[in-house]
């Protein structure tokens, strides 16, 4: 995680940015905000930190009817770090390789076997993307919704025995699954599969608050148990996630619209 996030040059009461909006709305009481009324093709650096500093707190936070090209969407996301090459080819531009474009159309099994399940994106990085910027630039007629889950919602409704318990646990993250997607979809991979043990329970850099860092299509096993008690730890941390409606977010696409969520801890899946 870089040690200069955005967020710690912004005003911790985001006046800037919050008086762009004609509307601020929360998704939920725990997760997501939408801003209506903001461009983000017109944000200052102040309202950018501040942006960053609203994400790390909410999850997620939304935008609708953006009028932002993609060489701005692309600029704004290099404001916050370095963009994060993909591992796969499906990409608008040759110049712009850490952007990518997903598309879906009405075969179902060609869409893969994973943007289905919950995930959080390239953990199996050593240095996993901190931010995700996805802008929609068209919608089916119905269905094609989001769904985000806060993974610091998810260790604090553990018990304080559990979170005792995978306090110091390591979880090892593997990128074969989109490795193989990619080569079975017609796809040419930029590299050799990889695999990383991340902290099971992490610090947020920002907030200062623990969360999971639970990846049910990356993560293969507990670095630090054998294989059955591996497994049953991570079964059990697939319902807890699948259960959390609670801390989960719903978001229904339209084109235009943008989200913009901390992959630190958010789980999501479409």
């Amino acid at each position: 995680v870089p040690a200069r996030d955005r967020a710690f040059f912004a005003d911790p009461a985001k006046a800037s940015l919050l008086s762009l909006a004609t509307a601020v709305e929360e998704v939920t009481p725990y997760i997501g905000t939408e801003l209506k009324g903001v461009q983000l093709s017109k944000l200052t650096d102040q309202q950018k930190d501040e942006l960053a500093l609203l994400v790390a707190e909410r999850g997620v936070v939304f935008f609708r009817d953006q009028d932002i090209t993609l060489d701005q969407q692309h600029e704004l996301a290099s404001y916050y770090g370095i963009n994060q090459h993909n591992s796969k080819t499906e990409i608008p531009t040759s110049r712009t390789p850490d952007i990518y474009l997903l598309t879906y159309g009405r075969n179902i099994r060609g869409h893969g076997n994973f943007s289905g399940e919950w995930h959080g994106d390239h953990t199996y990085e050593v240095n996993p993307p901190a931010y995700t910027l996805l802008r929609l630039l068209k919608t089916p007629p119905s269905g094609g919704d989001t769904i985000f889950t806060s993974q610091t919602g998810l260790f604090d409704k553990l018990s304080p025995a559990f979170q005792k318990a995978i306090e110091g646990l390591h979880g090892v993250h593997s990128s074969d699954v989109p490795y193989l997607g990619s080569i079975n979809g017609g796809g040419t991979p930029h590299r050799s599969p990889i695999s990383t043990a991340h902290p099971l329970v992490r610090t947020h850099p920002v907030t200062r608050l623990k969360s999971l860092f639970y990846n049910p299509t990356f993560l293969e096993r507990i670095q630090e148990l054998n294989a059955q008690e591996s497994h049953h730890i991570l079964a059990f941390l697939r319902e807890h996630l699948s259960n959390a409606d609670d801390v989960t977010a719903r978001w229904k696409w339209t084109p235009g619209a943008v989200a913009f969520w901390d992959n630190r801890v958010i789980a999501h899946k479409a």
